[in-house]
């Protein structure tokens, strides 16, 4: 006969049969381990790692490992939210090199599962079948126990704030403000999957984070969240720095845990600071954040002039993406004259560019789009032309955020007078800059250079 342990009682010289129920808080998905006497898919050995959180609020981690035949089986009933019953597992003292790959949890011990121990994993109620209706219905929205509460911060800081270094572990809560497409990336010949989510929080408007999931588990979960609605407590996310923009986010690791609406008084305020927020203003002021100046020079890889900017792109690998700077290098050409583009506000197509008189010159070319009505999004979309003493270079691209920065809107452009465009095109004609350009060479051979900085350079008087 078995007996029930609550998650504090648990000790390694236990002797005899025992089970433990509890909420599943983390999960991850099974793995392979290699090993070179595994040639077959029956051969091979699997594993898989969860924590459970009792009624106590006790946790502990649990590592399964086996036959895929005995592994797949327990991972497909390990949904975050779960109620499940662990009979006869091994109980062992948690090894510091496991610390780096699993949440933080009270318990000084591990369970483990294995077919040698007869070990099995069920639902509490074994005549219902679980499914992800169910585990959401039934998640648990009480926070892990944190053992550093100095670990928790604010958007604000952890943007700005120096103290915070790349690779540090945090948490935070945060309102849900856009959740984005979960896409399929191929790392290594193992597929993944990634997605972006962005959060704010009380400490300033007009500051977000992005949060990086890569888990398979954690974005089943993310199809429920609502933009400007759902709070989520962010437990041991990874601090990591953009190495192309300089900037902040934070992703997910196995030892992440995310609790939805979490009920405690933070959560509760930040439920309601979320009914207060305009989300289509947010967004449109976060689309708008330009790159930080000191980027460039920090970042960027200085080149003493044109003929060494071209050998050092010449030298950059297929899928390679680098920064470069210039200084003292003339705007040869800046023709505006099909700078504008148009796209479809429906579909995204690029529907066509506004010629010299300034008019649309097509509608929308997509035959599915049902967009049949001339509604459409301008931007700027052009190249220009740089030279010094040792050459020039072509098709420099300025698109984007950064065309707007220091063109204005289109709209605006356009509704400027022919005197005004000609003025402001002049600024940059034949004048001198320090540039920083933005080089990509795909995997099919192509480069693409855009310019990501302009700096007039004024020259001292003798």
């Amino acid at each position: 006969m078995e007996d029930y342990l609550p998650i504090s009682c648990l000790r390694p010289d236990s002797n005899f049969k025992f089970f433990v129920i509890g909420v599943i808080k983390a999960a991850e998905r099974p793995k392979a381990t290699p090993s070179k006497y595994a040639t077959t898919a029956a051969t091979k050995r699997y594993v898989f790692s969860f924590t459970i959180c009792d009624e106590h609020g006790e946790s502990i981690n649990v590592s399964c490992w086996g036959t895929v035949d005995y592994v797949m089986p327990l991972s497909d009933l390990c949904f975050i939210g779960a109620r499940v019953k662990i009979s006869n597992p091994r109980v062992t003292v948690t090894e510091e090199k496991n610390l780096g790959y699993l949440p933080e949890v009270t318990s000084a011990y591990q369970l483990h599962l294995d077919a040698q121990n007869s070990s099995c994993l069920t639902t509490c109620d074994l005549s219902h079948d679980y499914s992800i209706a169910d585990a959401l219905e039934f998640a648990f929205h009480t926070p892990p126990p944190q053992k550093y509460s100095s670990k928790k911060v604010r958007i604000k800081d952890l943007m700005l704030d120096p103290g915070y270094c790349e690779g540090d572990f945090v948490n935070l809560v945060a309102v849900v403000v856009e959740v984005g497409p979960i896409l399929d990336f191929k790392i290594k010949d193992r597929k993944a999957c990634r997605q972006e989510v962005k959060f704010v929080d009380q400490s300033d408007k007009e500051s977000y984070v992005n949060l990086v999931l890569w888990d398979s588990v954690s974005q089943v979960f993310t199809l429920e969240w609502k933009a400007g609605a759902t709070v989520v407590q962010l437990t041991n996310v990874k601090l990591q720095v953009d190495k192309n923009t300089n900037r902040r986010f934070l992703c997910t690791t196995s030892r992440s845990i995310l609790t939805m609406d979490p009920n405690t008084d933070e959560g509760h305020e930040l439920a309601n600071y979320a009914m207060e927020l305009d989300l289509q203003k947010l967004l449109n002021l976060f689309q708008q954040e330009k790159l930080p100046e000191q980027f460039f020079r920090n970042k960027a890889i200085k080149q003493a002039n044109v003929a060494a900017l071209g050998d050092f792109i010449s030298r950059i690998s297929p899928g390679g993406r680098e920064q470069a700077v210039l200084h003292n290098v003339m705007i040869m050409t800046f023709n505006l004259e099909r700078g504008i583009s148009a796209k479809c506000s429906l579909c995204g197509k690029r529907s066509g560019y506004i010629d010299m008189d300034f008019q649309l010159t097509s509608i929308c070319v997509n035959e599915t789009c049902r967009n049949k009505e001339p509604r459409y999004q301008l931007y700027f979309d052009f190249s220009i032309c740089i030279g010094d003493a040792t050459g020039a270079m072509k098709r420099l691209r300025i698109t984007g955020d950064f065309a707007v920065k220091i063109l204005g809107q289109p709209e605006m452009f356009l509704s400027m007078s022919a005197d005004e465009r000609t003025e402001l095109v002049n600024r940059f004609w034949f004048e001198y800059f320090e540039i920083g350009i933005l080089i990509e060479h795909r995997h099919n051979g192509t480069k693409e250079l855009n310019v990501i900085h302009l700096e007039p350079i004024t020259f001292k008087m003798p």
